[in-house]
């Protein structure tokens, strides 16, 4: 019992030492009495409070990391289409690669990717084949705190997206919702991926709501501010490499709840690039 204490206490200590950047997410109002200076990102979205929080680079504490935890790591991969140029060849070559790739990562019984999913960022610039109508790529960046999918709305998705692909459902013992984010900009990025140790996230500090984007509507969840929270990002991302975080898990107690937001970086890195990145959300399942 006292080695357990004491590796935490060194975990924690090492965790406390760890480089920080300062970043303004946008979080969902707890209550009227809650003060902090509120932002909209458009009119029809509920004003959001926005607090500087303190963002730890996770790079050193890599291996320590688990996605029953926390609910995030970062893997090394090369990505062998990270220079195409076509959206629709980007997202075809993209699934190909990782599709085997997760299965294997989690010794999986089938993998199913979710192909309007697929969201190619290039912020700053109008990427080839952007439309109004597209769901595959977008100059914009994700503003609000948040957990794509609510516990509901995930078997439902992963159901959905196998009506979709024709693909017979299958009884199984667990399902997961894995995600994947690329940087395919040269470091520094101007606007990074920060995820939330899911382990730092109670149920009150989620509110559910919904996501209605290009015809699909399901619950999500948007995350209060909360002072217990950690954040933490990986600096100096190359396209050798990428994140892999949980959005959902049917094992309950391997279930965090990884909250994750873009923040912007260019107080510590003025001169930051211009962030170009691929992600994709995949239902894992085991039988």
């Amino acid at each position: 019992m006292g080695s357990a204490v004491e590796a935490l206490s060194v975990t924690r200590t090492r965790r406390d030492e760890l480089k920080t950047v300062k970043g303004t997410l946008a979080f969902a109002r707890r209550s009227l009495e809650e003060k902090a200076p509120e932002i909209s990102f458009s009119q029809s979205e509920v004003p959001a409070l926005t607090y500087d929080v303190t963002i730890r680079d996770a790079r050193p504490i890599v291996n320590d990391l688990s996605l029953d935890k926390e609910g995030f790591t970062l893997v090394q991969h090369d990505l062998s289409c990270a220079n195409e140029q076509n959206p629709d060849v980007m997202r075809d070559k993209y699934l190909g690669e990782m599709v085997p790739f997760i299965k294997s990562y989690f010794k999986a019984s089938w993998v199913i990717p979710k192909k309007d999913a697929v969201i190619i960022r290039a912020r700053g610039e109008r990427p080839a084949g952007m439309n109004e109508a597209s769901a595959l790529v977008t100059n914009e960046v994700s503003g609000f705190t948040h957990v794509d999918y609510s516990a509901i709305a995930a078997p439902m998705m992963a159901a959905r997206e196998n009506q979709l692909q024709n693909i017979p459902i299958q009884p199984y013992s667990r399902l997961m919702v894995i995600q994947t984010w690329h940087a395919l900009s040269q470091p520094p990025q101007d606007f990074p991926l920060t995820l939330c140790d899911g382990s730092t996230v109670m149920d009150t500090d989620l509110v559910h709501t919904y996501h209605d984007r290009h015809g699909i509507r399901h619950g999500m969840w948007r995350v209060h501010h909360s002072p217990l929270h950690h954040w933490y990002y990986f600096s100096d991302m190359k396209p050798g490499e990428f994140i892999l975080f949980k959005g959902y898990d049917s094992k309950v107690d391997c279930n965090p709840r990884s909250a994750h937001v873009s923040f912007d970086n260019r107080l510590a890195f003025p001169n930051a690039n211009p962030r170009k990145s691929v992600e994709c959300r995949f239902f894992v399942y085991f039988e």
